[in-house]
């Protein structure tokens, strides 16, 4: 196998398995691969049921409820390109190292940066849907000034909202499957809280940005929360997997060349993809503000 074969199949392969672990705001959207799609397509995201328990009486059931997997279209609209070149020395020092496994680690340096930008950018586009939010906080149309109680108060806010449900029994809150996910500003204040574990022993889901838990939510940080008003962030509550929807080309179109009057190979692709709310009620937001400033000593 060439050097050259062996970057871009790295490319597509550590893409697709390690794609998912860098999303953040992604883990409140079911996600899928998409072959052979083109800017502009619109392609059909299955979202998980959502079935939910009421009280029983012994009467008559209430009429059924549909626990078919919904399905909602999503567009292809935005897109990640990358372009680097290869020296022909550092080329050899892959081609020379001792076994497959070493050359793959080698060529994979080359996959990682641009792995971990394109998952921002999905990343991004996801949490600029929080003008979908179907539960929203702010102060009379103003952000929220932060501090460390307001910051849990928010939390706790929301917790009520989804938990509230539409008074029939249905609920938006599933134990377990709670996420939200805030800026590194909105974190500095959660720090303050003694009752916040950063670690938590027997604690199965520590995701990318997990920071810990807290009435009910787990807390991810994430750099990418929208902030279209300068000191303004919007974070971000829903349900992992269940709130959101993705659509993304499942390789990044990968193809190597040499450009004239070089002994150097450039490597260049792209990759394609589009967002959507398909459930607004799953999905909760606030205008805070969170201004950073240490304590002051006496």
């Amino acid at each position: 196998m060439s050097v050259e074969q062996m970057i871009i199949g790295t490319f597509s392969q550590a893409f697709k398995k390690n794609f998912y672990d860098e999303l953040v705001i992604g883990k409140l959207a079911h996600t899928e691969f998409k072959n052979d799609v083109k800017k502009g397509d619109e392609v059909d995201v299955i979202m998980p049921g959502t079935v939910t328990m009421f009280d029983y009486d012994g009467g008559t059931l209430n009429d059924a409820e549909n626990a078919a997997l919904s399905t909602t279209k999503v567009k292809i609209n935005k897109g990640k390109a990358f372009h680097f070149e290869i020296s022909a020395v550092e080329e050899k020092r892959i081609m020379n190292a001792p076994d497959m496994k070493q050359q793959t680690n080698l060529a994979a340096d080359y996959t990682n940066d641009a792995i971990k930008q394109f998952a921002a950018g999905v990343d991004s586009s996801f949490a600029n849907l929080y003008t979908r939010a179907g539960h929203y906080l702010d102060d009379d149309g103003s952000a929220i000034t932060l501090d460390a109680d307001y910051a849990k108060e928010i939390l706790a806010y929301m917790q009520a909202e989804f938990q509230r449900g539409d008074g029939k029994g249905h609920t938006n809150w599933i134990d377990g499957s709670m996420i939200c996910i805030v800026p590194p500003e909105y974190q500095f204040y959660l720090g303050k809280l003694e009752d916040l574990k950063y670690v938590e022993s027997g604690h199965e889901k520590m995701a990318k940005g997990f920071i810990g838990r807290l009435c009910g939510w787990d807390i991810l940080v994430s750099n990418n929360i929208a902030q279209p008003e300068t000191g303004v962030f919007y974070p971000l509550f829903g349900i992992a997997a269940k709130t959101l929807a993705g659509g993304i080309s499942s390789d990044l179109n990968t193809q190597s060349y040499v450009p004239e009057k070089s002994f150097n190979t450039c490597y260049k692709g792209y990759g394609l993809y589009g967002v959507g709310a398909p459930r607004a009620d799953f999905l909760g937001t606030a205008k805070v503000s969170a201004p950073l400033a240490l304590s002051s000593r006496s």
